[in-house]
């Protein structure tokens, strides 16, 4: 606790010498008291192990390589994720935006071609390479390539393009539900 800058007022180093005494007279009020006191005491021991420990330091460099690495490949043990590739490629560069880390322009431009190959010549993005698109994977990949913020990345959303506009629409309106905002086919 000496390193806590402002104890809480039950941390006073006092604070034990004010706990009750029943003088050797037990009343049904003294005995609650005692509980009430051991159960407090209790908390208290957790809360000062707890907060005895060091604060976690943000591996900031590391992080950043980690992620860096994850837009270019992923193990294996990813393989369970194909589906969710969009995904994939959003939580990452969302991870870098937060820590405020700059995305390699060769890197965005293979995850600009890469969420193109996604997109589904009937409109939104699939969650890989010639699957079924849906809205799922389409707001993933939007947000990607919104993230990344080139012409490059906005023309592959193509908003621009009447036909592609209109498919994105009408994904989006088609899972509309009357009694739900938006249906996922999870």
């Amino acid at each position: 606790m000496d390193n806590m800058p402002n104890p809480l007022w039950c941390f006073r180093e006092q604070q034990s010498a004010e706990m009750f005494l029943d003088d050797g007279v037990e009343t049904v009020t003294s005995v609650e008291q005692k509980k009430v006191e051991k159960s407090i005491q209790e908390v208290m021991s957790v809360y000062k192990q707890i907060h005895s420990l060091p604060q976690p330091t943000l591996l900031r460099e590391q992080h950043y390589q980690y992620l860096k690495k994850g837009l270019r490949h992923l193990s294996d043990a990813y393989e369970c994720l194909d589906a969710s590739r969009p995904w994939l490629c959003f939580w990452i560069l969302h991870s870098l935006e937060l820590l405020q880390e700059p995305i390699p322009a060769a890197v965005a431009s293979d995850v600009c071609q890469f969420l193109a190959r996604c997109q589904s010549p009937t409109g939104g993005f699939a969650g890989g390479p010639g699957q079924h698109a849906h809205l799922a994977p389409t707001y993933a990949a939007v947000n990607a390539l919104c993230i990344i913020g080139t012409d490059e990345a906005y023309n592959v959303i193509d908003s621009a393009s009447s036909s592609s506009s209109s498919l994105h629409h009408e994904l989006i309106l088609v899972s509309n539900q009357p009694f739900s905002p938006f249906c996922f086919d999870f």
